[in-house]
């Protein structure tokens, strides 16, 4: 079921003030397209150039519908929205091949299936009661979905030909938030926030097996980006206020980028044709954008929100990004509720 979304205007082309370590500034924010409700991930369809954003009923009402909203990826102007019933969307991941998006709904404990084709949809559970889901990633290789489950700590596996659970990874007494796949090496990685060592979990997509767990000495690591070529691992530490990059061979680690007091990194995205890795820095209300050579922040882009999650158009090298509209105490934000479309200066 979907619904098209005709009451909001079209995001209008919109360039914030932006900032930048040294020198000229090289990116800027060209499009800024706010949202009726809340807003938490989105994914990038490179297929057809749309933005999905999981956008849920302020309050987290369970008894109203809720909606993914599809923008246009060149303006951000709303195209449309995809009903969801009264599942709450939090997490999303796209598998392009398929053309299936994977919507998380953390307070039921389930996951959307979404044909993106034909508008059908799929619920899945894993059958286990208390379960909180956060992150989605995709192996396109296998066909398989990953889902990070803190409130079961551990992480399922979804058959992505039929979209049925099939098994999970466990890690007791574990808290497993971040998520990311490298398709190529078969590997499922996960953060682990509950010691003080900061965990990154390293599973076998095959066998199922944990191969490795990486220290990373920072509390509450977060999300998870990789850089395959070079087998690198990006971790946000949120309460450390760095991003720790660690050797994804040995899971030794390589340095940690620090990002400035309590600029609370969440979400992060590397783009590998231009060696860059964006990270959003909720605290600061910014983009941070770090050469991922040197291993040190180049520049920094107000949002005037709360920036949540990244995506990243990989022939392009815009990226997308989810403004979240309230602080830690409540406080309203200027630039609430958005999504941003960020893009490099043309010379």
């Amino acid at each position: 079921m979907k619904q098209l979304i005709i009451s909001i205007a079209l995001g209008a082309s919109t360039l914030l003030s932006y900032g930048q370590e040294s020198g000229k500034a090289n990116f800027k924010i060209d499009q800024v397209q706010k949202l009726p409700n809340e807003v938490y991930q989105l994914a990038y369809n490179p297929t057809n150039n749309l933005v999905y954003v999981a956008g849920p009923r302020k309050g987290f009402n369970k008894e109203e519908n809720n909606y993914i909203y599809v923008l246009d990826g060149q303006n951000l102007s709303i195209k449309d929205s995809i009903s969801v019933g009264k599942n709450l969307p939090f997490g999303i991941a796209l598998n392009n091949k398929t053309q299936t998006l994977y919507v998380g709904h953390s307070l039921q404990g389930s996951v959307s299936a979404i044909n993106l084709k034909t508008k059908t949809q799929t619920l899945i559970s894993s059958g286990k009661e208390k379960s909180k889901l956060r992150e989605i990633a995709v192996d396109e290789i296998r066909n398989k979905v990953y889902v990070s489950d803190h409130g079961n700590p551990s992480i399922w596996e979804i058959d992505g030909s039929k979209n049925t659970y099939l098994r999970s990874f466990e890690v007791p007494e574990a808290s497993l938030l971040g998520l990311n796949v490298d398709a190529e090496r078969g590997l499922v990685y996960g953060t682990d926030a509950n010691t003080m060592e900061g965990n990154i979990v390293v599973f076998n997509s095959e066998s199922g097996k944990l191969e490795g767990k990486y220290k990373t000495w920072s509390y509450c690591p977060l999300n998870i980006a990789l850089d395959k070529k070079n087998n690198r691992i990006f971790v946000s530490q949120s309460n450390d206020n760095n991003v720790t990059v660690l050797n994804g061979e040995t899971g030794e680690i390589v340095n940690k980028i620090y990002l400035g007091y309590d600029s609370s990194p969440i979400g992060l995205t590397y783009d590998e044709k231009n060696n860059l890795l964006y990270t959003a820095n909720r605290s600061k209300q910014e983009v941070a954008v770090i050469d991922a050579d040197k291993l040190e922040v180049i520049e920094r882009i107000p949002t005037k929100g709360l920036p949540n999650t990244i995506s990243l158009d990989s022939n392009s090298g815009a990226i997308y990004i989810t403004n979240k509209g309230a602080g830690r105490k409540g406080e309203p934000v200027e630039n609430g509720n958005t999504v941003l479309k960020i893009n490099k200066i043309k010379i």
